[in-house]
Parts: structure tokens; sequence; C-alpha cells
């Protein structure tokens, strides 16, 4: 999976000019066998899980990037396997798409229900941070099955099974369409399937919770999922005039012209990707010498980023370093870029994330600064919302223990999570 740098850098002008065609567009992601440690949920047999991919149209099929970014337009929609098949076929279908599962299970575990069941017939969607993938939330499934709820995790564009060069993001727009279309397809399957709209919480981590709070701002809300089922194929309103959006240099849409999404209870979001820790932060020649460059080396591994900076147990690196399909590399430039317009953007917009929601961050964090959070809750209009920050806990703040003492600042933040979700169940 490791690409040669400088070929990341001429491929897409080979691709526009018809000179060359992407064979696997998820670059050996979509085969790769899944990491060990996740093999013993996986293969539970009391739990139900599959994947599922939804396809969009082509970057090709619209008339600029703005417009194939912010797109939530559904063309197709399938069960998967993981095939080097459907590689094949998903290309001739356009060669974009975006992969998520769910999870729940077959029927009451072994000892009974926790917390009475009071997870059951809701829904809990897992948005993954920068350089990881959906299933890097498994070590703290069963945490929330065994209470009932149907657990949703979407692979983001560019990582895990889902397409894109490895964690390229030229803008943060395809994180909350992404995140919009696997949602309107879980309740397409459900409706066909005579399941009634469930209770949704939305639930992210650093890059999954800006994902979550752009998500909440941007789409307008329903009561009813057949009005959101119905919209999923249809192409997105055109976008304004140049000048007359609402954010995104005003080339996004108002509110009013977005499609529109299904009604959320609630969100407990994670070190939110809202400001970054200062010791993250390069050097001001390094960002202009980025900047610099970016319009023809946007795809360019240019900076460490965060790495190193997560946690101080050199386990949580060493495991992620293990995994073959988190991102290893340094942060690309345009990936860089589009973070630091993805949180202005929010920034100009918080006052319009109206649901229930609780924000949590740790005081220790090297990556995404809590300082930024507070400002943030100050903001929120919702009188449902609670802070909390966590003392002495860094980025990372569902580190796996090596034995029960170890583990107690991971289940203390499952715990008032879980807690959290089931008072608004």
């Amino acid at each position: 999976m490791p690409q040669n740098p400088a070929w990341e850098l001429i491929e897409p002008y080979l691709v526009n000019t018809g000179l060359y065609h992407i064979p696997d567009p998820t670059y050996g992601r979509y085969t790769t066998p899944r990491y060990p440690p996740h093999t013993e949920i996986l293969d539970d047999p009391n739990i139900i899980s599959k994947y599922r991919r939804v396809f969009l149209p082509p970057y090709k099929s619209f008339k600029n990037l703005h417009e194939a970014y912010d797109t939530t337009q559904i063309i197709y929609s399938e069960d998967v396997n993981l095939t080097l098949q459907e590689v094949e076929e998903g290309v001739k279908r356009g060669g974009r798409w975006i992969c998520y599962s769910t999870w729940e299970y077959k029927d009451e575990p072994q000892g009974g229900w926790e917390e009475g069941g009071k997870g059951l017939g809701k829904d809990m969607i897992l948005c993954h941070g920068l350089g990881d993938y959906g299933l890097r939330y498994t070590p703290h499934l069963h945490h929330f099955l065994k209470a009932g709820f149907r657990v949703i995790i979407p692979d983001l564009p560019s990582y895990g099974r889902s397409t894109g060069v490895h964690s390229y993001l030229p803008s943060f727009l395809v994180l909350p369409a992404a995140l919009h279309v696997c949602l309107t397809d879980v309740v397409q399957q459900d409706l066909a399937n005579g399941r009634e709209q469930r209770k949704v919480f939305l639930c992210g981590a650093s890059m999954g919770g800006w994902t979550v709070l752009y998500y909440l701002l941007k789409y307008p809300p329903t009561e009813f999922a057949s009005e959101v089922a119905s919209q999923g194929s249809q192409a997105d309103s055109p976008l304004p005039e140049e000048g007359y959006g609402k954010g995104y240099d005003n080339l996004e849409r108002a509110k009013k012209d977005e499609k529109v999404r299904i009604h959320v209870s609630g969100a407990y979001v994670i070190c939110p990707m809202v400001e970054v820790s200062k010791e993250s932060i390069p050097p001001k020649i390094v960002q202009q010498i980025g900047r610099a460059i970016s319009y023809v080396a946007g795809p360019l591994p240019f900076v460490q980023g965060v790495r190193g900076r997560v946690s101080d147990d050199p386990r949580v690196e060493a495991d992620f370093e293990a995994d073959p399909l988190c991102y290893h590399g340094k942060l690309r430039i345009a990936t860089g870029l589009a973070a630091v317009e993805a949180m202005s953007e929010l920034e100009k917009r918080a006052e319009e994330i109206n649901v229930p929601i609780k924000l949590i961050h740790g005081n220790k964090d090297r990556a995404t600064s809590h300082h930024g959070t507070i400002k943030l809750f100050d903001r929120l209009p919702n009188p449902d919302k609670q802070l909390e920050i966590f003392d002495d806990y860094e980025h990372v703040m569902l580190k796996v223990g090596i034995d029960q003492a170890d583990d107690e600042k991971r289940q203390r933040v499952l715990a008032d999570w879980r807690a959290w979700l089931l008072e608004r169940c």
C-alpha cells in the first residue's frame, strides 16, 4: 500500500489527461487482510456485522472540484465482502465509494442486556480521526452493543476501505458529505426492511469530532425518514453563484438548499479538531512553504503533524504502526491546509450546532487544544449541553490498558459516554 510520493504527485495529471486509469481507487486498502486484534469481534457468532459501500458520482462528472467534494448523491449501494472482484466492479461504476460497517447483537447476550437494554432500537454512529479508519473503534464496541445499541461506523473518504489516496483530503467538505451518504443509505435500508426510524446519536473523535459538528450545522433536520430516503439518489442543488453562498469562501449552499438529514437525538464528541495544540503547529516558515507549493504538490507528505504527540504510552504508537490500514506517513500538504480551513469554517458557524451535546477533552492533549473546545462550548445554543475536561488525559482518551488498573482511564470515559447516551434514549 505505501506509495511513491513522486508518483502521487504525477498520477492526478496522468489521470486527468486520460493517459492512466487507476486500477484500485483504494490503493490496496480494500482487500488488505484484517488487523489480527480485530478478529475476535469480527468472528463473534453472537454479533451481526456487515460491510456496505455507497457509490458517489466520479469526480470527472462535476463542473468543478468544490461541487464534487460537496456531493451527497447516491448512485448505487450494496453489501460487500471486500474482494478483489468488488474492486474491479467498483471501478466500472465510477470508482468512488464510501464503505461503512454495522454492528448489533443477534439476540440477548449471555448474562442479559446491560443497563436494561435501554439502547435497543437506537443507533450510534462512530466517526474516526485523522490517519485512522472505522474499525479502530472495535476494542470499545462491546460496551455499547451490550446495552442494545446498533453501531454504525463509516470509513471516511481516503481511509480504510473507502476510496482515495490514503489520508489525502484537499477539502474537509467530503467528510460531512460522506457521513450524510452513509446515514441516508442506512435509512433507505431500514425502510426497505420494515424498520422504523430509530433514535440516532452521533459520536466522533478528533477529525471525526469535526465531521460530526459540521454535519450537524450543515444539513437541516427532518422528523421524516422517508424524506431523507427519497432524496438519496437526487443530485444536490446547484452551488450558489460565487460570493453568494454560506461558508467556504461563500461557495457553500445555504442550509435551506441542502438535503435534509435525519433527526439527531444527541452528540458525544471527543477531543474535537476545532483548534490545534501549540505543540503540533508547524513553524511559520514551513507553513509558508507548504502554501506556496500546495497547488502543484497537494498530495506531498510534508510535516510530522500530530505523530508522536497523541499519547505518552509508546504502545499506542506501536499499535497504530502495526495496523496496515492506518496511515503511517507524514501529513500531506493539502490535508493540513484543508484542516486549517475546516476549523476556521466551523468557528464561523458554531452557533448553528443545535442538538443535545457533550464535549470532552483531555487537558494534556498535544494534538488538539482543549481551550478551543471550551470556546466552542460557550457558543453552543442548546440548553442540554455539557463540557468535561479530563485531567491528565492526552489525545487518545480511549487507550486500552494492559491490566485493570491501566485500563481505568478508558473505562471512565466509556462509562461516562454510555451513561450520557442512555439518559437520552
